[in-house]
Formats: structure tokens, sequence, C-alpha cells
């Protein structure tokens, strides 16, 4: 029976060691080159409500799924791509659902048409209903009465401002505080993930060895050893051959299982030896 299940798992080992050098394993989207989408919602919002906006904007792309900020008020979207197309959308969609407004502050100077500054917004934006006024305290900015923004909503604003104006200010000049922010995450490699624990089970099956060879010396030193090791190694190439098999996405709750493989098979080997002892004393 021993022997079946070991061909068996053998035979496993083998296919997963052709799917990983075919395919690889599925990593999830957090290791993965990926978008990071970060949309600032400003009040309370439903979870349930996010996820079917963001099917209909990207589809049935892999999507995870965060609260964020502070106060959870912004949600954190993983995304393998979004095109401003589709931030576009996903921004137009959220204004929907939550009727955002902000109050966005552009710093032009103390000589300048506030029809001019109006007529650059709605041009920026593709809008006529869009309120520009100077500001009460400080008349040398213009503030708009804005829905939730792109970043590219912004680098807009400002190119209409500086090209109407003969200015030269940076986007990130523009005060706003509902934006949506995007950025490109590089893919971690999974030896980079695994690094962190390399030297901790090194040192660690180290000293379980040591112990082993120590206890249970009557039972051969060589042969606890070539057991020990090969046991440990056996079971983890096994279940990470059924990770591939299967396709479950590998992130650090894989490295957690991994982990309690570990230990139960020390206890496992533990366990036997002590049973052999015994065997040995009672002869």
């Amino acid at each position: 029976m021993k022997k079946k299940l070991f061909i068996v798992a053998l035979i496993i080992i083998i296919i997963a060691a052709f799917i990983v050098a075919a395919v690889g394993y599925n990593v999830d989207i957090k290791y993965r080159n990926h978008v990071s989408v970060i949309v600032p919602i400003g009040e309370e919002y439903n979870m349930n409500d996010i996820k079917k906006i963001t099917d209909e904007v990207f589809g049935n792309s892999d999507i995870v799924l965060e609260k964020s900020g502070l106060y959870n008020d912004e949600v954190s979207i993983r995304v393998a791509d979004a095109s401003d197309e589709q931030l576009e959308t996903l921004k137009n969609k959220i204004n929907e659902k939550y009727n955002i407004v902000q109050s966005i502050n552009v710093n032009i100077g103390e000589d300048y048409n506030i029809e001019d500054a109006q007529n650059a917004v709605k041009e920026a934006l593709g809008k006529d209903d869009i309120k520009v006024e100077k500001e009460s305290e400080n008349e040398s900015y213009i503030s708009i009465e804005a829905s939730l923004l792109t970043e590219k909503d912004i680098e807009n604003i400002n190119d209409k401002i500086n090209e109407k104006f003969g200015l030269s200010n940076k986007a990130d000049s523009i005060r706003a505080t509902n934006v949506i922010s995007s950025s490109n995450i590089p893919r971690v490699r999974l030896m980079d993930m695994a690094s962190q624990y390399i030297l901790f089970t090194l040192i660690a099956t180290v000293v379980v060895l040591a112990y082993y060879i120590i206890r249970y010396r009557k039972l051969g030193i060589k042969d606890v050893l070539q057991d020990s090791i090969t046991v440990l190694a056996f079971a983890e190439l096994l279940y990470m051959a059924i990770i591939a098999i299967t396709r479950f996405p590998v992130n650090k709750l894989i490295v957690m299982g991994a982990f309690t493989i570990y230990f139960a098979v020390i206890i496992y080997l533990n366990a036997k030896y002590i049973g052999k002892l015994e065997k040995i004393k009672n002869k």
C-alpha cells in the first residue's frame, strides 16, 4: 500500500514539474505585474457595489479589492491592466453611485480673467457645467467645484491653464483630494518571496536533524539523517506539486501552508523514531 501511494505521489510530482516548466505557477495577482488603482470615495461604501462596478469596467480580469485610507474611505483595486478609458469609465460610475463633490484649487497669479479660467477648465474636462470662481481668501487661486477626477483630468486642467495663461505649473501643484491614482507594480519573484524564510528554515532543520541524530543514534545516524531529509523534501515537493496542478494562487497563505506541513512532518518523524526505539527496548 505504501509503495502504491509513493508511486502515485511521484507521478503527481512529475506531472507538476512539466506544468511548472510549461506555464509556471498561478501566482496571486498581488505578486504579478499589475496596476494598483486607488479610488478616494470620501465616505462609507459597500464593497459589493464596488465589485459590481469593477466587474463592469474591467470585465472578467482578476481583481482584488481592499478597503484603504485612514477611515476606510478609499478602495484599493488591483487589476492586471487599466487603460485611461477604463479609468474614465470607473470614475463616471463611482461619481454616479456616490455623487462625489470636491473643491480643486489652482494657482494662476494676480492678473487673470476668471472667464478665461472657466473656459480653460471646461475645455480640459469636456464639460460646460463646471463652476469656476476666484478663491475668496486668495484670489491668485481659482476654485473649481468638481466631482471625482482621474490623474489624467488633473494633467489636462494643468496643461490648459498653463497654455491659456503662459504658466509652467506642475500638475502636482493642483490641490485636490478626490483623484483616482494608478501605479504599475512590478512582479515579485517567488524566490524573493521565499528568501526571507529560507535562512530560518535551514537553521531550524539543522537543529532538528542534530537533535534526531543525538536522540535516535541507536537507529543509525545515517539512516535517521537520510530518512528525515527524504521525507521532509518529498512532503514539500508533493505539496508544491498539488499547488501547481490545482492552479491555486501562490501567495503568503501558500508559504504558511508549507510551514504547517514542515512542522507536521517533524512531529510525525519524531513519533516514528520514538516508536522504533520502543521496539528496540522491548526486544
